[in-house]
């Protein structure tokens, strides 16, 4: 095995076994593309300061570009020796280039190295899956945009509760992935911090100038304290928790539509392209993209609680633990990343049975009309809403819908009933046109889908 770096301070070589624990090129690859940026930009640093020649700066910087050019086509080649992507990354420079090679890293330690990589990385893959949560927006929008009048029973408790805009239901999911999209624009802001130059733990000992280095790289500001700097890993817990929040509101609508997509419910067709047969029952056409989608959503919350533990008992300054940074949050953002263009063909693939769905309604939901009626009528809310439940409770008990009952039972009930109230009953279900703001009459869904339009535009 070829020596380490570190070596010459110890009389005897790394046991293979603690290499292998050690080591962590078997993850960190990722990080190459925005390793090289970075060596990039403090080979330009340690120029701008003096402590590089225009000479050994052409050098690094042609064996950057020729690394990374091998990167692209696949034909870098890592070695068992090496620990990392920093160090595989630096072996190969050195071959390529030479003495110049072993200037790149004066002043710098690959603790400020891989936060600064990972927080471009968490950057750019924060960008990445903003875009595509507001692909899955679009997919519902258009969605609920088709099926603003159509009547849906709403649920609370899994029972039917109240009549709604299935539109408005379908937009409820909309509004909760467009909050994580905006939730992760924060978690790009707080990202924005550049810690390279804090070094090891108390900042680089080259006179480098950190404010430009954070401008050339695309970060808002250069980091305010190098402790902190190089020991932080709070943006990897709010992007962490940022993708496990995602995956819940995932799940919640995955479980919708696996709900409606029964049998029992019947409210959902899925297209043929987005759902999986049975390798032993032939007529089954099961919703396996939503389960999926359901169970992958755990995935996230135990990526995110499981750093958490990790970072919990920390003392400061960088320690090797920080290591488990990378695996959580690359699988994470992956996950993410596989879940929701998945998500937005199946949306598109879904057809609602709104016949099914009409026949579906209880008709016990018409008591909410008959505690209006009252109300309307002077009657108290509480007073109504026992009148409405004691109604509720006959037709129960005759097996029968509310509008077949009498009317002399009605009137049994309350004096206030009149003979309208059968007609008020016997009225099919309709979305109203007007109501109360944020609600799912049609004014309020149409406001929201322009909402969601114009802010998809944006």
């Amino acid at each position: 095995m070829a020596e380490k770096v570190w070596q010459k301070r110890f009389s005897q070589p790394l046991d293979p076994r603690v290499h292998d624990l050690n080591r962590s090129l078997g993850f960190d690859n990722w990080l190459a593309p925005y390793d090289l940026q970075v060596s990039t930009v403090w080979a330009r640093a340690l120029n701008r300061c003096g402590l590089l020649s225009e000479k050994d700066l052409k050098a690094i910087l042609q064996g950057l570009k020729d690394i990374g050019a091998e990167f692209e086509q696949g034909e870098f080649e890592l070695h068992e020796a090496d620990e990392d992507i920093h160090m595989a990354i630096e072996r190969r420079l050195g071959e390529l280039i030479g003495e110049p090679a072993r200037r790149l890293h004066h002043g710098r330690s690959r603790n400020d190295q891989v936060a600064t990589d990972l927080r471009l990385y968490a950057l750019d893959h924060a960008g990445k899956i903003r875009q595509a949560l507001r692909e899955v927006i679009t997919a519902l929008v258009e969605l609920a945009g088709e099926h603003t009048g159509t009547p849906f029973p709403g649920h609370t408790h899994l029972q039917q509760a109240q009549v709604l805009s299935l539109g408005h239901l379908l937009l409820a999911h909309a509004w909760s992935l467009k909050s994580d999209n905006e939730f992760l624009d924060r978690v790009k802001q707080v990202t924005s911090v550049c810690p390279l130059g804090s070094a090891a733990l108390g900042g680089s000992t080259a006179p480098v100038d950190r404010e430009w280095i954070a401008s050339e790289l695309g970060f808002a500001a250069p980091s305010d304290n190098s402790v902190e700097a190089v020991a932080s890993r709070d943006f990897v817990m709010d992007l962490l928790y940022g993708l496990s929040r995602t995956g819940v509101h995932l799940s919640r609508l995955a479980e919708d539509f696996i709900l409606w997509n029964s049998q029992e419910f019947g409210f959902v067709t899925l297209a043929d392209t987005v759902a999986t047969g049975s390798s032993l029952l032939a007529h089954k056409k099961n919703p396996d993209m939503f389960e999926l989608i359901r169970g992958k959503s755990g995935r996230l919350v135990g990526n995110h609680t499981g750093f958490l533990a990790t970072v919990k008992g920390l003392p400061s300054g960088y320690n090797k633990d920080l290591q488990e940074d990378k695996e959580p949050l690359f699988d994470s953002v992956d996950t993410v990343l596989q879940l929701l263009p998945a998500l937005e063909v199946t949306l598109r693939g879904v057809t609602f049975n709104v016949e099914r769905i009409a026949a579906q309604l209880s008709p016990y939901l018409k008591a909410e009309r008959i505690v209006q009626y009252l109300t309307g009528r002077g009657v108290a809310f509480r007073e109504a809403y026992g009148i409405a439940g004691s109604l509720v409770k006959e037709a129960e008990s005759q097996a029968v819908a509310l509008e077949d009952l009498p009317v002399k039972v009605f009137q049994k009930a309350s004096p206030s009933f009149e003979e309208d109230i059968l007609t008020v009953l016997e009225s099919d279900w309709e979305i109203p046109a007007e109501g109360v703001m944020g609600g799912s009459n049609r004014k309020s869904v149409e406001q929201q889908l322009k909402q969601l339009r114009d802010w998809i535009k944006r």
